[in-house]
């Protein structure tokens, strides 16, 4: 087998050896360009089981209630004790679920990647595997105690905090990450993810300077300025398409 390996080697001449380069030459950007998209798969893949897994871990904290003596009416009360838990799951779960999508939408421009944005993208991570805890956190002490509720705000607002990082360090031209017409997509615009830290960071203020049960209609700030920021979107989406447009040649003098 090796002498016929050896047999098959191309000839050592130097125009044999020449081509042997120049056919390595056109196969190694290929196989650079297999081997980007292999590991930029490995790092979206990371992500995805890392938020799957977060978002598992919301329901198991919560407990089917114990019974010593199991009547409808004994189940009903033990189901309506831990309303508070179902709420908290179910913040959390749809906080997980937006911060994916967010990632998703931004994460599609990348082309290539670097060891600063793989970094980046874990301590994001790290923000998103929090979740669960601080969500359980709150969710058993909801009423009339405001740490666990600040605690959660700022969970969420360090998690808004990290995308604003990976987004801007993403989308700057200078690192090569993605194609430079696109540093300007609407979908990369950083306001976009300071929102939600805006809204519960309002939150932990009033919790110093109003009933604590004012603070805990602050997260829903969010849709209003998500109404707002709507307009700033499609300013910039018209800007971007416009940016898009061939630009027509000018008429030569004559």
């Amino acid at each position: 087998m090796a002498g016929l390996l050896y047999l098959a080697r191309p000839p050592t001449t130097p125009r044999g050896r020449d081509a042997t380069m120049s056919q390595h030459a056109e196969l190694l950007p290929l196989e650079h360009h297999d081997r980007t998209e292999f590991q930029l798969e490995r790092l979206i893949l990371f992500t995805d089981a890392v938020f799957a897994i977060a978002i598992t871990l919301l329901i198991i904290e919560i407990k089917v209630p114990e019974l010593h003596h199991a009547t409808d009416r004994a189940a009903l009360s033990a189901l309506l004790r831990l309303t508070p838990k179902f709420v908290g799951f179910f913040i959390g779960f749809f906080v997980i679920a937006i911060y994916w999508t967010a990632h998703h939408r931004i994460f599609r421009f990348l082309h290539r990647y670097d060891g600063r944005l793989i970094w980046l993208n874990i301590l994001f991570l790290l923000s998103i595997v929090l979740m669960p805890f601080t969500s359980a956190y709150y969710s058993e002490y909801v009423n009339g105690v405001n740490v666990p509720f600040v605690v959660y705000c700022l969970s969420v607002s360090t998690t808004g905090l990290m995308q604003v990082l990976l987004q801007r360090y993403l989308r700057n031209p200078a690192h090569g990450l993605i194609d430079p017409r696109d540093a300007h997509h609407p979908d990369l615009d950083i306001v976009r993810p300071m929102v939600a830290p805006l809204a519960f960071v309002i939150g932990i203020l009033l919790t110093f300077v109003a009933p604590w049960w004012v603070s805990r209609f602050a997260p829903m700030l969010i849709w209003p300025l998500m109404t707002l920021y709507g307009r700033r979107y499609r300013r910039l989406t018209r800007a971007y398409a416009a940016a898009q447009q061939p630009q027509e040649p000018e008429p030569v003098a004559a």
